[in-house]
C-alpha cells in the first residue's frame, strides 16, 4: 500500500491517521490480495485478522518465533492451513514484504502511548488502554 504521507508525519501529528483508518487500509489490502481466492466472509475475516495480529506481534517488537509458537497453540492440527500459516519462510516473508504497515502500526502504538501518558497515566495504565485501544495484548 501506497499511503500519501509517511510514518513520520504520523508520529509528528501533522497527519491524522488513526488504528481504525489503518485497521480499514489493512482489511482492504487483504481483501484485494486474497481476492482470487474466492473465500468466504469468515474465512476472510481469519486472514484479516492473522496479518493484523502478525502486524502487531512485530510492530510491538515480539519475535517471529513466538508468533509461530503462538499459532502452533492455536490453530486445530486438523487444520489444513496450520502448515503453511506456521511456516518460517512464509512468516518471514510476510513481514518483509511488509515491512511499510508494521512500520506505520508502529508509529500509531507509539501515539497512542504517548496520548495516554500525556494524560498522566503510569505506564501500566498506559499500556492497558493502549491494549485496549489496538485489540491486542501478549501476556509474556
Amino acid at each position: 500500500m501506497q499511503w500519501q504521507f509517511t510514518p513520520y508525519q504520523v508520529l509528528s501529528g501533522e497527519v491524522l491517521y488513526s488504528i481504525e483508518d489503518y485497521k480499514n487500509d489493512l482489511r482492504t489490502e487483504v481483501k484485494n490480495t486474497l481476492a482470487n481466492f474466492n473465500m468466504d466472509e469468515d474465512t476472510m475475516n481469519f486472514y484479516c485478522d492473522f496479518v493484523y495480529l502478525l502486524f502487531c506481534w512485530r510492530a510491538t517488537n515480539q519475535p517471529i518465533h513466538t508468533y509461530k509458537a503462538f499459532l502452533q497453540e492455536q490453530i486445530p492440527e486438523s487444520s489444513p492451513v496450520k502448515e503453511n500459516l506456521t511456516n518460517d519462510e512464509f512468516l518471514y516473508n510476510l513481514e518483509l514484504d511488509n515491512a511499510e504497515f508494521i512500520e506505520m502500526l508502529r508509529v500509531i502504538i507509539t501515539n497512542i502511548s504517548l496520548k495516554y501518558i500525556q494524560t498522566g497515566q503510569t505506564i501500566e495504565e498506559a499500556s492497558r488502554a493502549v491494549h485496549h485501544e489496538i485489540g491486542f495484548f501478549r501476556q509474556s
